[in-house]
């Protein structure tokens, strides 16, 4: 099977977060090599506080704006590890399930990706216009359909390679040029490979707008952890933690 490594870019906001998200993954994740931990220089100091430990804990640049800096990072990730294969998990995300590795994968160890056509939002598709922009070409689908997500290391230079071609311009610069809500780094690495790399992924429909709940629950860290998140976050940690297997009931799509 292909190496896994788990990679966390967070910040000092999302800290409460990331200690139900770290704690979730020590709990019900096995088999994945490291668990990384990103975080902005000045961020860094503040870890102890919370009680964080990780497998590694990186200290990257510090940006003007952060959440364009965390995307750099995201594209960056390949250099953070040698794994075969990089899970990308969110501070505000909680793993519900017993996860392995294999989970992410079909039995030919091609990293698992859903996505969602346009006709399933109300509103087009999330992203479209900022990742048609980057890529050239037209975008139909929303890749960013659950946590964590899971790409090759060798699609990160790929896809540096595309901005350097096609925009004259490294890739962390490009990202930063950009307003905050002007790339998709998830979104970029699933179009690119969705059109150059087919039969590299499991390719899986998921025909809803909303996230893919089997592996994770998604919350949406600027709201903060409200009384409300508290509550749901102590259901989840008393649900049952079966193991999934390597098969998660997702409608396959074509190849």
């Amino acid at each position: 099977m292909p190496t896994v490594d788990i990679v966390i870019r967070s910040h000092a906001k999302d800290f409460a977060w990331l200690r139900h998200c770290l704690s979730a993954v020590r709990r019900r994740c096995t088999g994945f090599r490291r668990v990384i931990v990103v975080v902005p220089r000045r961020s860094a100091s503040r870890l102890t506080r919370y009680g964080i430990e990780a497998d590694s804990i990186v200290r990257c640049p510090d940006y003007a704006e952060d959440y364009l800096g965390q995307q750099v990072t995201k594209v960056l990730a390949d250099r953070l590890t040698d794994a075969d294969l990089i899970a990308h998990l969110d501070s505000d995300c909680v793993v519900r399930r017993l996860m392995i590795p294999a989970d992410l994968m079909d039995g030919a160890g091609r990293p698992r990706m859903l996505y969602t056509p346009d006709r399933h939002f109300r509103r087009g598709v999330p992203w479209r216009t900022a990742t048609e922009r980057f890529l050239g070409h037209p975008v139909s689908c929303d890749y960013m359909r659950r946590q964590p997500l899971v790409y090759p290391r060798w699609l990160y230079g790929e896809l540096r390679e595309h901005s350097r071609r096609e925009h004259g311009m490294e890739l962390s610069g490009y990202i930063q040029a950009r307003r905050p809500l002007g790339f998709s780094e998830l979104n970029a690495l699933g179009a690119y490979a969705h059109r150059h790399h087919r039969g590299a992924f499991a390719w899986t429909l998921h025909p809803s707008p909303a996230y893919d709940a089997t592996l994770t629950r998604v919350f949406w860290s600027w709201a903060g952890v409200t009384p409300a998140a508290r509550r749901e976050l102590r259901r989840l940690d008393q649900e049952d933690t079966a193991p999934l297997g390597t098969g998660d009931g997702d409608v396959p799509a074509e190849s």
